[in-house]
């Protein structure tokens, strides 16, 4: 076994690097940025008729973009080696076809170019000094060359002293290329600037790599190398809305909420699953195998944006506990916090599981009735092994084979089942939440989804395929566990 786990072990950081990767460049392929020029700076609409605005006239905008690392190729950077015919017909092109093709071509095509203008800097220094070039050609690669000349700082509290030297360094020149930028002068004037500002910062910035940097620049000069290198620490990153919280820090401030509501539902499932599967193989065909099966069909059928519904309407607004005056609560994990902290420990459990009772039952119904089922089949099965009748011909106590013949055998379809579904935990249950206004994991990662939150959705696919390759490898060691049979050899 200790082979196995070590394989295992070793397989499971290179299985969550490749999901990590698929789902990373997915996220990345989609359509348009978490942050849009609209969202982050004022007069709105007004602004989009100005089309130079992502590499120069709108510091906001821009820095939105290096904070996500947007403003980096996907997988692999190969820029550096775009050439100077290239970078001519881009610029061409962004002059000559300004009104023929659309906005949204015309966009991408601006916003591209300007990302890849740091690597580029070279090139548009020679097309800004060439005098045989058109006047329009010049002055928009001098704006392309002040936006890659513009270089992010490092941020945070807890800098280095070069750290701190270098965005000294670094807000400088950007300030120096900012004031040129929006200064009156002519463009032979500007020029010359430029270039001797090239030229003093081109050690600093490596702005014509060797071959070797070049390669160096290809594989590590990528937004998922600058993601991976922050997540191999830990560091998910910040809430797309709210930089000052991390996303580790709100998962962990919703974690006992879905963690209830996940791992309650789960334990419950699985030994009730168990009892109803039992009664339902050994009535085989009888009365409660029947009225059972048909009753766990209705449930599975009903989907649970119309049960959730149905129990806050006709059960919690109408009825209270059995054989009480308790009002069956239907909205938050907890009362009031005004009421829930004046509460002792015992009444503080009973509050949460008064609330939590419709949540759990809306939540583990469907499961409830594909498990029984499930388990009616795997008892119905390991009953007509031959084992089980030689203990029955032997005269082993019925609990003897019920629980250690039957019941260990016949659970192992259960965990595995169930082992796979460990990943839900961090899923949560949107509707569920939503209806009962409890704020899990599934109405966080669904708002992240909708405001293009690109660290809180990579923390979800992350954290929840971990807990599903850990669930399976859980399933395996169960296994040898429930069945001496079964070797992991």
């Amino acid at each position: 076994m200790f082979n196995y786990l070590m394989r295992r072990l070793i397989l499971l950081p290179i299985t969550l690097f490749f999901i990590i990767l698929v789902n990373f460049v997915i996220i990345n392929l989609a359509p348009g940025d978490p942050t849009t020029v609209t969202e982050v700076s004022e007069g709105g609409a007004s602004r989009r008729t100005d089309r130079s605005v992502a590499f120069s006239s709108d510091d906001r905008y821009l820095q939105f973009r290096e904070f996500y690392g947007l403003t980096l190729p996907i997988l692999f950077n190969s820029w550096p080696s775009i050439s100077k015919e290239e970078v001519k017909k881009n610029l061409v092109q962004l002059v000559t076809n300004k009104g023929e093709i659309s906005f949204k071509e015309y966009d991408q095509l601006r916003i591209l170019f300007g990302d890849q203008a740091r690597f580029l800097m070279k090139d548009l220094l020679e097309i800004m000094e060439d005098k045989n070039e058109p006047i329009e050609i010049r002055k928009l690669a001098i704006r392309f060359f002040v936006r890659g000349g513009t270089f992010p700082i490092y941020l945070g509290s807890n800098l280095s002293d070069d750290q701190k030297q270098y965005n000294k360094r670094v807000g400088n020149n950007n300030d120096f290329l900012r004031q040129l930028n929006n200064s009156a002068d002519d463009i032979e004037k500007k020029t010359e600037s430029l270039k001797k500002w090239y030229a003093e910062n081109f050690d600093f910035y490596h702005f014509e790599p060797s071959l070797k940097e070049k390669i160096t620049i290809f594989f590590f000069e990528t937004r998922f190398f600058k993601y991976m290198s922050r997540v191999l620490f830990l560091d998910f990153g910040t809430l797309r809305n709210d930089p000052n919280k991390t996303v580790i820090s709100e998962v962990v401030k919703r974690f006992k909420y879905s963690l209830t509501l996940s791992l309650i539902p789960m334990l419950l499932t699985f030994f009730l699953c168990q009892i109803f599967g039992f009664l339902m193989a050994f009535k085989q065909n009888q009365l409660p195998d029947v009225l059972l099966n048909i009753l766990f069909l209705i449930l599975f059928a009903i989907p649970i944006f119309v049960v959730a519904p149905f129990l806050i309407e006709k059960v919690a607004l109408h009825h209270t506990f059995p054989l009480t005056d308790v009002p069956i609560p239907y909205t938050g994990f907890t009362s009031p916090d005004t009421v829930y902290n004046q509460l002792t420990s015992y009444e503080k459990l009973l509050d949460i599981a008064q609330h939590i009772f419709l949540p759990i039952a809306a939540i583990m119904y469907g499961s409830l009735a594909i498990q029984s089922r499930l388990s009616r089949t795997a008892v119905l099965e390991v009953m007509r092994q031959d084992y089980i009748r030689t203990a029955w011909a032997k005269g082993v106590p019925p609990s003897d084979v019920l629980v250690k013949h039957i019941g260990r055998n016949a659970s192992i379809t259960i965990v595995t089942s169930l082992a796979g579904s460990l990943g839900a935990i961090l899923g949560g249950s949107l509707i569920v939440e939503t209806l009962f206004e409890i704020n899990g994991f599934g109405k966080f990662f669904y708002d992240a989804i909708l405001n293009r939150d690109y660290n809180v959705i990579m923390f979800s696919a992350i954290a929840g395929s971990f807990l599903s390759l850990l669930g399976y490898l859980v399933a395996d060691i169960a296994y040898t566990v429930l069945d001496p049979r079964v070797t992991l050899d």
